[in-house]
């Protein structure tokens, strides 16, 4: 079996849940040690963990507040505690909601940018430095077409937070190269919003040219790759998307 990442210590934000948890269990069977990071799922951080050591590797469930910026100091050192030097981080942690720009509270708007921007800038910040002092390193974040490369209405305040991480990805590939590669994934439609009729979402997948919702397994190998890949790829954005992103419409 290929085990790509055989050996590598992934730190993996929001893994407890959804995609994150998709993404921990696809690194995990990748050959990688993962740190699952978790805020308030803590049970489900625990099982994403053994499911990972019941297929023979290392796993450890970190709980943190991304928001908080000395929780994340706390979670890098933990993770080295634990499992040893980090290789790999994917920035997987964050919240999506639907509002107008007049429905959206400067309180909601501070939640967003708190978990989905300001929370990966300051672990990365901590991981980088440890990486740069060591042998190298890799991290992807987990962006949306929507904001990253395609407009949604309704969806400004998210849309500007994936923006924003999106040109974190270029800026850290520029600034952390030689050693340290920086990507991201920008999946499309993998898990639909709650709440949609079965003719909202007939109509989202014909929005689609592949057909099809993205599988979370299809986004956890594109993940795996840009960890695992080669060194000269950086500062890139890979849409796993079925073409979704070619129609700027809304989701």
């Amino acid at each position: 079996m290929d085990r790509p990442l055989e050996g590598k210590v992934v730190l993996v934000t929001g893994a407890a849940v959804r995609l994150g948890r998709a993404l921990a269990l696809g690194l995990g069977r990748a050959g990688a040690s993962v740190a699952v990071h978790y805020h308030s799922s803590h049970e489900e951080a625990e099982r994403v963990a053994a499911e990972i050591r019941a297929d023979g590797n290392r796993a450890a469930a970190l709980g943190a507040d991304l928001t908080r910026s000395e929780e994340t100091v706390t979670l890098v050192a933990r993770t080295e505690a634990e499992l040893g030097p980090i290789a790999g981080l994917v920035n997987s942690a964050a919240v999506f909601h639907r509002a107008d720009l007049a429905d959206t509270a400067p309180e909601l708007l501070d939640r967003l940018w708190a978990i989905n921007a300001r929370g990966p800038y300051l672990l990365t910040r901590e991981v980088a430095g440890r990486m740069l002092a060591r042998e190298g390193g890799a991290v992807v974040n987990v962006l949306d077409v929507g904001g990253a490369i395609s407009a949604w209405r309704h969806y400004s305040a998210y849309c500007m937070t994936k923006a924003a991480m999106a040109a974190l990805t270029r800026c850290l590939a520029l600034e952390l190269a030689p050693k340290v590669r920086v990507n991201a994934v920008a999946p499309g439609t993998v898990l639909p919003p709650p709440g949609l009729s079965d003719a909202e979402l007939s109509a989202l997948r014909r929005r689609i040219p592949w057909g099809r919702f993205a599988a979370e397994e299809e986004v956890a190998h594109a993940v795996c790759f840009l960890l695992a890949g080669p060194a000269f790829i950086t500062g890139q954005i890979l849409a796993v998307d079925g073409g979704r992103s070619l129609d700027s419409g809304p989701p």
